[in-house]
């Protein structure tokens, strides 16, 4: 009962404040891959830690066209794809982390959930949440599907106050200062949603609806950027590499491959407000977004040429490593792919996303010893995503292949209960009950599943 009451709490918070193939795994319409998400998350560190959350945001990207942002309480930062292929400049996409961030951290979600209380939409919108998370399997994949189910009606009672918005865009402006980043990029984004204001509304964007007063706030950013100090405020070289790499590969995953591969992504972004000469694509990146478009594309050969000749450039490269593992198990050669997960964890130990892929090369072998070694890779990735449905169901054919088919069933009964199927959660359940010789532990959780769907312990 309680992982329920959590997503339903999560999207009731994602909701009021605004508005997942192999590598990367996609669920629900969000990308799990661990570059992109690290990535992220490393260049908005600084601002993370001055905003007081000392362990960091997390950063989850959803596939969706249209430019925007929100957060669902936590520390969780959620990124529409749409925004960071059309963001002008890095800086803009690191000035709308701030802002959600100062959501964060001025702790509107938890208020705006008991506002939602207060008008009776709770039940509709656990509702949604259930449905979402039927088609799932985990929090994030039930917001990531519940994204678009939103209409607008219900978007445009729900937006966010003008004070709120406000006060994030204060704590914006404070934390780029103390990471040492320009706000001309959040000011260019607020510029453009002030021009929205004349639109009708059906070609306002998603973004412009759920943050409004952009044209009264624009006076904020205005005498901001009018301080002498903005005006030649850089990113360091490294970040506006790491950030270029980040979303070159994020548009050769989202773009269509024979596009990418005809027209590969060209980001027009100055290196800094001062120095409006956009950064040419690094040899090292644009190589990259070749492979993965191969990859993409199903030309499994000349992906793993590229990939090879990078992994020979850089042999410390962990994302490197770790694609090379996806095109061989793509390839059907499980060994050689174990052997490039392995490398990569080296690099990233007890990384959730190398570990399950690591965890189904070792599967793909069907091998006893391979197989406990697989057991061991995919408990570290729950015991970090320990709500990922699919990283279950991948344990579950680990734990069945080695004949432990009561840890099996408790996995899938899990995993079916997040996905919103109760009879085969009951099923399962009651499965693992009616053995004999079950741990305790197994049978605690198989008896928490019935209690959570409030069914009877009596074993039929």
């Amino acid at each position: 009962m309680t992982r329920i009451w959590q997503i339903r709490a999560c999207f009731v918070f994602f909701i009021l404040l605004w508005p997942i193939f192999c590598a990367p795994v996609l669920a629900g319409g969000m990308i799990r891959d661990s570059e992109l998400e690290a990535g992220f998350e490393k260049l908005s560190n600084k601002m993370a830690q001055a905003a007081g959350i000392a362990e960091g945001i997390s950063i989850r990207i959803i596939i969706d066209p249209s430019y925007n942002a929100f957060v669902a309480g936590g520390r969780t930062v959620y990124l529409h794809s749409g925004l960071l292929l059309k963001a002008r400049s890095a800086e803009e996409i690191l000035g709308v982390i701030a802002h959600e961030i100062g959501h964060l951290a001025s702790g509107h979600v938890p208020l705006r959930s008991e506002a939602a209380q207060e008008a009776g939409l709770a039940t509709a919108l656990a509702t949604l949440a259930a449905a979402a998370a039927a088609a799932a399997g985990s929090p994030d994949a039930a917001l990531g599907l519940a994204i678009g189910g939103v209409d607008s009606g219900k978007r445009a009672y729900l937006k966010t106050s003008r004070r709120d918005e406000s006060i994030a865009d204060e704590w914006a402006l404070r934390l780029l200062d103390k990471a040492g980043i320009s706000s001309f990029g959040l000011a260019d984004v607020m510029r453009r949603l002030s021009a929205q204001n004349a639109l009708p509304e059906s070609r306002q964007s998603v973004y412009y609806s759920s943050h409004p007063g952009a044209s009264e706030r624009m006076a904020t950013f205005n005498d901001h950027l009018a301080q002498k100090e903005e005006q030649d405020r850089a990113l360091p070289p490294e970040d506006m590499r790491l950030m270029q790499r980040l979303v070159i590969k994020l548009a050769a995953y989202v773009h269509a491959p024979r596009q990418t591969l005809r027209s590969p992504m060209e980001l027009s972004w100055p290196r800094s407000k001062s120095d409006p000469g956009p950064m040419p694509t690094e040899p090292d990146i644009a190589l990259y977004e070749r492979a993965i478009a191969n990859y993409q594309y199903g030309d499994l050969a000349a992906a793993r040429t590229a990939i090879e000749e990078l992994v020979a450039r850089h042999p410390s490269d962990a994302w490197y490593l770790e694609f090379a593992g996806d095109i061989y198990l793509s390839s059907a050669r499980p060994e050689q792919a174990i052997s490039y997960y392995q490398s990569a964890l080296d690099k990233r130990p007890d990384d959730p996303l190398i570990s399950l892929s690591l965890g189904r090369a070792l599967i793909a072998l069907n091998q006893r010893d391979q197989l406990a070694q697989a057991v061991t890779a995919l408990e570290t990735t729950l015991k970090t995503e320990p709500d990922w449905g699919f990283a279950k169901r991948q344990l579950a054919i680990a734990y069945g292949r080695l004949g432990k088919l009561s840890h099996a069933d408790i996995l899938l009964g899990e995993e079916a209960m997040a996905r919103g199927d109760r009879e085969r959660a009951i099923f399962l359940a009651r499965r693992v009950l009616a053995r004999q010789d079950i741990t305790p532990s197994l049978r605690s959780r198989a008896s928490d599943i019935l209690l959570s769907l409030e069914v009877p312990l009596i074993v039929q």
